[in-house]
């Protein structure tokens, strides 16, 4: 998950409110590269602008970084979001993502968890927590999510065999 607008104030240095937005457009650029399939490019502006330390930065390069396979480097990116932002509920979820391909299905659910805590909703968060449910043999939790049919029909294209819980 991309964060394309949230202005947060959370940054290290101290800059300018005229900074600040040329910092955003940039960050608007680099995520329209990203879309373009212009990720080298997008990453080049990502890590001009780490020295501001903005969340948002950290977690669309994290983003970027996962997307080319460098699951530690994006996983690093997303604790930094969570450093500067402790409340980013999209670098909670992307974090969790990224660990899920480590196959760390413990801390993916715990990560997921606290992205729903911050209120983030929806399916694909449904269908990633369940597979980690799954993944972990916590029947309980994943069959209440199952009770959605789109989740269960979405769980089951990741499931060999049968899905019986």
């Amino acid at each position: 998950m991309d964060n394309k607008n949230g202005m947060n104030d959370v940054t290290k240095n101290d800059v300018t409110k005229e900074e600040m937005e040329e910092i955003y457009e940039q960050i608007s650029k680099a995520v329209s590269l990203t879309e373009k399939g212009m990720s080298k490019e997008a990453t080049a502006i990502y890590e001009k602008l780490l020295k501001y330390e903005v969340p948002e930065v950290y977690n669309n390069l994290g983003n970027i970084y996962r997307r080319d396979g460098m699951l530690g480097k994006a996983v690093e990116m997303y604790r930094k979001t969570i450093q500067l932002d402790n409340s980013f509920s999209a670098a909670y979820f992307n974090l969790a993502c990224a660990l899920m391909e480590m196959e760390r299905y413990s801390e993916s659910i715990m990560f997921f968890e606290k992205a729903e805590k911050l209120g983030l909703k929806g399916f694909d968060l449904d269908v990633q927590l369940t597979l980690c449910y799954l993944a972990v043999g916590n029947h309980l939790k994943a069959r209440e999510r199952l009770k959605d049919e789109k989740v269960r029909k979405e769980v089951e294209k990741y499931i060999e065999g049968e899905l019986r819980i």
